[in-house]
């Protein structure tokens, strides 16, 4: 769960919008719990996205990193010619 200090600029702002959305649908200014709830909803939201984004982000560097080749595997260029000393 992401935290208000966490967030990107753009997300704070996000926040900031449906809160006064919130206000504006109800007319009048919300109580203390109306808001906790709905920035408490928001930053699930939002954390649900980030968590998607890391999560393709994660795969896609998975993928990118298991790079097939042709070429085998060389134990003999691994291997100390004369031995350990």
């Amino acid at each position: 769960m992401l935290t208000i200090q966490e967030m990107t600029e753009t997300q704070k702002n996000r926040v900031r919008t449906r809160l006064a959305q919130e206000r504006k649908k109800l007319e009048r200014e919300l109580t203390n719990s109306e808001q906790a709830k709905a920035k408490k909803e928001i930053i699930a939201e939002i954390s649900k996205e980030v968590d998607k984004e890391a999560r393709k982000i994660r795969a896609q560097q998975k993928k990118d990193k298991l790079v097939p080749s042709d070429a085998t595997y060389s134990w003999s260029s691994s291997n100390h010619k004369r031995g350990y000393r």
